[in-house]
């Protein structure tokens, strides 16, 4: 499937809709089963979700390998050179070393981890309850309590700092994995910007990213090239009949593609979004009918993994 194919099916899917919600919180009475996580490995890709799954895929998205390991939920995947590390409910740390199998390790707390980074050569996670836990030169990890209000939904670095997001509106960086600052978004926004909830940062070279939803349900977009001053991203979008619309689904996943300065948002109900630097061209494309809970990039491939466990690769 190309971007130029997505167009022509945007009509027979578009008035497809699902009422599930992906937001990591622990108020969340249940997830739909999917996949929650997905990272590029090797020539193909991984993806981990509900039901203790965790896919080896193909670069067309084909299941190569599967492994299940019973109990466990995962939410977040990491790689770092050869070894990938896997994360979820109750503290749950896997990792495989050179395509090998999982193997479970302490990850030193019993809290849901819901994202993860690799940043100043330490793997990061963020749980719930606003903590953070940090691998040790020995190889074991150790937990940093934050004051949050929130849970850590999300977590990314790029070079010089790693940055993470919460359920509560709440912004935290550091330039070592181990000392962090937190901003509360909504108080230091407070009658600029509607108060809003996080679901998801991105953190590349000289811009962030950071997608949530605003208090009425509407999903909104921060960018800053510093982490200090954020600015409202406009998501609008003309339809087919060249009426602009608004969007109304849930961000799970930001993804930036550099040769084109294109964000792709990974939404609910199969939406996928297309945020160039002009502020007047963006676009929604149906690609789908699940949620689409996250993305990942490998060779000329944009791999999107979501709900019921679909899969859908665009050649870029």
């Amino acid at each position: 499937m190309t971007l130029r194919n997505l167009f022509f099916i945007a009509c027979s899917l578009f008035f497809v809709h699902c009422t599930v919600s992906v937001a990591a919180n622990n108020a969340e009475p249940s997830r739909q089963k999917g996949y929650n996580a997905a990272v590029a490995y090797a020539d193909g890709f991984v993806v981990a979700g509900t039901e203790g799954k965790i896919d080896r895929l193909s670069r067309s998205g084909a299941v190569v390998k599967s492994e299940k390991f019973a109990g466990v939920e995962f939410n977040a995947l990491v790689v770092h050179d050869q070894t990938i590390v896997a994360a979820g409910e109750m503290g749950a740390l896997l990792i495989s070393s050179n395509n090998g199998e999982f193997k479970p390790i302490d990850s030193g707390t019993d809290k849901t981890i819901h994202s993860l980074a690799f940043f100043s050569d330490k793997i990061i996670g963020g749980t719930d309850q606003g903590e953070i836990v940090a691998e040790t030169g020995n190889g074991t990890f150790h937990k940093i309590p934050l004051a949050l209000k929130g849970n850590i939904v999300s977590l990314s670095a790029n070079v010089s700092e790693c940055y993470g997001v919460t359920d509560a509106g709440e912004i935290i960086r550091s330039k070592d994995g181990i000392q962090w600052t937190i901003t509360d978004f909504n108080t230091q926004y407070a009658g600029y910007y509607k108060p809003c909830v996080f679901t998801r940062v991105l953190a590349v070279d000289g811009r962030i990213a950071i997608a949530g939803k605003r208090n009425d349900g509407s999903p909104v977009l921060f960018f800053s090239t510093q982490g200090n001053v954020w600015t409202d991203r406009i998501l609008d979008y003309t339809n087919d009949e060249r009426q602009m619309n608004s969007p109304t689904e849930i961000l799970n996943d930001i993804y930036y593609y550099y040769p084109e300065d294109l964000y792709f948002l990974a939404c609910n109900n199969g939406i996928m979004m297309q945020i160039p630097s002009c502020s007047h061209c963006n676009k929604l494309i149906p690609i789908g009918t699940d949620d689409l809970r996250c993305m990942a990039f490998n060779g000329n491939v944009l791999l999107f993994a979501g709900s019921n466990y679909s899969i859908k690769a665009v050649d870029m």
